[in-house]
């Protein structure tokens, strides 16, 4: 029931000035509409004009205000049709559309409905009540054309869409009785006027037990202050008041809105902010239903599904994780209702820990299909069922289906993430509809051939791909908890596969060795990932346990293998953004691989990096990696004892492992045990020796695509006989003779004494010492010998030499040439000793010197005579430079050369040289008696 309003006419009242005030009222068979104009003002003394125009309709009617044209003094704020007082001060206009009293002095207590001015237009008007005032102020002297409207009183009834509810102007209770088929019209209170502000409506819409509401917008519009519309909005209720669960708050602009309650009543409110007014928003318009053909909803609830409030026949399936379920066209097993659309929405787990895919498979669907001629066009124009792998949920997305279904066929789908999406939409034809079933798994995110089965298990085939990436799940997001995965990669007979990690990091424990790294089991006991070398009789060999940063290091599947597998393990703690690696199946290599050798029935030997010391490089281009394998085996019942001398790889182990290049050590191939992983650099004051548990021992060098190169590694090897620690026992631990027993307590052979290579390990260099005394008396006494040779040969030339000139001076006296002015005896006796001097000091300089003292004159001196056959050349002994040659001869003819052999003490305490080899006084007498043989 509308509140009592009285409208009262103004009686006309004469003044003394031209008045402008002009009231329009509705009469019983008077004018219904008009139009109204500003006033003309003639205005010379520049006195302001306030105008009122009163707009009056009559009992159940309303009165409508449209502006046709509109041009006062001033602009509104940013430049729009809306008006605040600050913004017009010379000319403006005032509306009131919520006049309850006719009274000029009443509009004070009226709501404001706006102030306006500039050149655009206020909105259509539609009255609250009965009444519309409009105030118009100007301070020109002269006012034309400056707005121009019209008006028309209406039918308030299409406003009164319900029984009102006391205490509010615009609040309804519907029900169906209120209309013969059961529908009617919504809208707000001034539609399609600007509405109030500060104001609240509501609408309650009340049906029958077996029916559902349907509500449908046809324009809505309202004030758009946010996402979450903080200021004017429409709350839509899915029960009978407001404390029903709410389907949805709306404000701004809505196209297709379209509401369906879940059972047979809806509640709406309608709210405006109390403020000034600065929006003309026009409100909404719609129609409202109620129904029992609407449908039914126990297909959703009987099948763990959840109805979409506010939608007819929508679901959303959510995932218990890894659970499974059935999803039903409506009414199934039934046929299904005619022109019906329904959405589902399923949804697997999507959070820190968890991501799932969906599986969907048909157990059974018939929804008929119309053929067409035409070959190209769709046979699915009547009904169908669309299928959206990516989980599209905005309706301009559902032209981009990934399936159209139809007819009799079945499908079998896996969503692409963890959301699937479909749409079932039927026409004229009638069909049983479909009934699938769904399973949530987990979606790893991990390229490869996934396991059937949904499990975490991924296989990599030669014959499919020959290089590709792995990782984690969910890389480069968090791997999930509590899960365990297996990566198998399987080459051909002649070939073999490569894995390189790029990114590793998994949780480990805080506690682990800082140095090491996280290797082991030891190390990594909560998250980790194994490697392992698959054989064709099933069994694996662990390459090795890793985890924290310490990456693996490349690795190539061994000949004779099948392959390699990769697990990871996570626990139900916290987790790590994982890994990322390559793959790559190329041709087999020999069992030595790129470099390498195979050892037996050898004592010792070493073991070097490509061109070290200089520094081992990077595989060639197109090739993932290189590898360098050696095998040691030892004698029956021995060891082999393994000492890194030098070495140097890059990589860390502690902050990131050894991805690009590592060194692998079996002590014992025969074991199950995984090798040492080796990188880094080896500090020079430690040492790392490893004594072999077995017969047999293997190494490998790998290195990768990704490596950049160090100087490498120096690796002394050594067959040992282990006797244990401690000090030795002498003569009861070696197995023979013929065995060396170092003083850490190891046997090694004989043989490998003093050879310059410290084969007892680090720190014992007994196999090393005393070999310096040994080797100097063998040189001296090779020394003595050579020595002795020399001095022979030396000794026959000087003795030919001095043999010759005695022989020349002989033939001299035979010429009668003594002691002339070119040539006296004491002089030639001095020239002579001199000569020999020299002779001994610089080689065979001597003999020139000698001829050229006898050549000094101007004879020619034939050659000498050479000597007897029988007489032996003497020796030719040096002492300090003094030939001795005469001293060790008795030659009676050469008195006269006497003088020349008399030496003084000094003389023969000089040193003595042979050969340029010095001897001192104690051995002058082995001296005089080699000069004697």
């Amino acid at each position: 029931m509308q509140p009592v309003v009285a409208y009262l006419e103004a009686p006309v009242r004469p003044t003394k000035s031209p008045k402008c005030d002009q009231t329009f009222v509705s009469r019983i068979g008077g004018p219904q509409n008009g139009s109204f104009t500003a006033p003309l003002l003639h205005n010379h003394r520049n006195h302001s004009r306030q105008c009122l125009y009163t707009f009056l309709a009559g009992p159940g009617q309303r009165v409508e205000v449209v502006f046709k044209s509109f041009n006062l003094r001033g602009s509104p704020p940013d430049g729009s049709a809306v008006g605040e007082l600050p913004s017009c001060v010379h000319e403006y206009m005032d509306i009131y559309s919520e006049v309850q009293s006719s009274e000029p002095a009443e509009l004070i207590n009226s709501p404001f409905g706006g102030r306006y001015c500039g050149a655009i237009p206020p909105r259509r008007r539609i009255s609250m009540y009965r009444a519309v005032a409009i105030s118009f102020f100007s301070n020109k002297n002269v006012s034309t054309d400056l707005f121009e409207g019209t008006f028309r009183f209406i039918n308030a009834s299409e406003y009164e869409i319900g029984i009102p509810i006391a205490g509010s102007p615009c609040s309804y209770t519907i029900t169906p009785s209120m209309s013969i088929n059961k529908t009617g019209a919504l809208i707000s209170p001034t539609y399609p006027g600007a509405y109030p502000k500060d104001m609240s409506c509501t609408y309650q819409f009340l049906g029958e037990s077996n029916q559902r509401v349907r509500l449908e917008f046809r324009d809505f519009d309202l004030f758009f202050g946010g996402p979450h519309c903080p200021f004017d909005y429409v709350k839509v209720y899915d029960g009978p008041d407001n404390s029903s669960a709410l389907i949805g708050t709306y404000c701004g602009q809505q196209r297709n809105l379209v509401l369906y309650s879940s059972e047979s009543s809806l509640f709406v409110h309608f709210y405006t902010l109390p403020r000034t007014a600065n929006s003309q928003n026009r409100g909404f318009k719609g129609i409202y239903e109620f129904s029992e053909s609407f449908v039914k909803l126990d297909f959703i609830r009987e099948n763990d599904g959840i109805h979409i409030r506010g939608s007819e026949c929508d679901q959303k399936i959510l995932s218990n994780k890894e659970s499974t379920g059935v999803v039903l066209s409506p009414n199934y097993p039934y046929p299904y209702i005619q022109k019906t659309v329904c959405r589902y929405f399923i949804y697997g787990m999507q959070d820190a820990q968890h991501l799932e895919r969906v599986r969907l498979e048909f157990i059974s669907f018939n929804i008929p299909k119309v053929e067409h001629k035409d070959k190209s066009e769709s046979n699915c124009t009547d009904g169908y069922l669309k299928i959206y792998l990516k989980g599209q949920e905005t309706a301009d997305a559902y032209d981009k289906f990934d399936y159209e279904l139809c007819g009799n066929e079945t499908q079998r789908v896996i969503s692409d993430g963890p959301r699937l999406a479909m749409v079932f939409s039927s026409g004229e034809l009638q069909g049983r509809g479909f009934k699938g079933k769904y399973t949530f798994e987990t979606e790893y995110k991990i390229p490869g051939t996934a396991a059937p089965d949904g499990t975490c298990s991924f296989t990599y085939v030669s014959s499919s791909k020959k290089r590709g990436e792995l990782n984690s799940p969910r890389y480069p997001s968090n791997y999930p908890s509590d899960t365990n995965c297996s990566y198998l990669f399987l080459a051909e007979p002649n070939e073999q596969v490569t894995i390189v990690f790029d990114h590793f990091k998994i949780k480990a424990d805080n506690n682990v060795n800082a140095t090491a790294g996280s290797y082991g089991s030891g190390a990594c006991f909560e998250d980790w990932l194994e490697m392992y070398v698959v054989y064709r009789d099933n069994n694996d060999r662990l390459l090795g346990r890793y985890c924290g940063l310490t990456a693996p290091g490349p690795v190539e599947s061994p000949r004779g293998a099948v392959g390699l597998r990769i697990t990871l393990h996570t626990d139900q703690e916290s987790v790590a953004s994982g890994f990322k690696a390559r793959y790559f199946f190329e041709s087999a290599k020999s069992d030595a691989g790129d470099c390498g050798g195979n050892f037996s029935n050898e004592d010792s030997g070493i073991i070097t990096s490509p061109n070290y010391p200089a520094g081992y490089k990077a595989p060639g281009r197109g090739m993932a990696s290189n590898a360098c394998n050696w095998v040691m085996t030892a004698r029956a019942g021995y060891k082999l004892s393994i000492n890194f001398e030098q070495f140097g790889l890059e990589g860390d182990p502690a902050n990131r492992g050894c991805p690009a290049a590592v060194l692998r050590l079996w002590v014992n191939v025969d074991s199950d045990q995984p090798p040492l992983e080796l990188c880094g650099e080896k500090p020079p004051i430690e040492h790392w020796h490893y004594i072999s548990t077995g017969q047999t021992a293997r190494i490998s060098f790998t290195t990768s695509d990704k490596t950049v190169g160090a100087q490498g590694f120096r690796i002394v090897w050594t067959e040992i006989q282990d006797s244990g620690p401690g000090p030795p026992s002498i003569g009861l631990l070696c197995e023979s003779t013929y065995h060396f027993q170092c003083a850490a307590g190891y046997c090694i052979s004989d043989k490998l004494r003093c050879d310059g290579v410290k084969n007892c390990g680090p720190g014992d260099d007994s196999d090393e010492l005393h070999c310096i005394t040994e080797a100097a008396e063998e040189d001296h006494d090779v020394l003595i010998i050579i020595t002795l040779v020399v001095a022979s040969s030396l000794i026959c030339l000087l003795c030919t030499l001095c043999h010759s000139r005695r022989k020349r001076r002989n033939h001299v006296r035979q010429l009668g040439l003594h002691r002339n002015a070119h040539y006296d005896s004491q002089t030639s006796a001095t020239a002579g000793l001199s000569s020999s001097r020299r002779h001994l000091q610089s080689g065979g300089a001597s003999i020139a010197g000698s001829l050229h003292g006898i050549n000094s004159g101007t004879l020619i001196i034939p050659p000498a005579p050479l000597p007897p056959t029988s007489v032996p050349p003497p020796p030719h002994i040096c002492i300090a430079g003094v030939d001795m040659s005469h001293g060790l001869m008795n030659d009676d003819d050469d008195d006269e050369d006497d003088d020349d052999l008399e030496l003084d003490e000094d003389q023969l305490a000089a040193d003595i040289f042979i050969n340029d080899v010095h001897f001192d006084e104690d051995n002058i007498d082995h001296v005089n008696q080699m000069a004697n043989v």
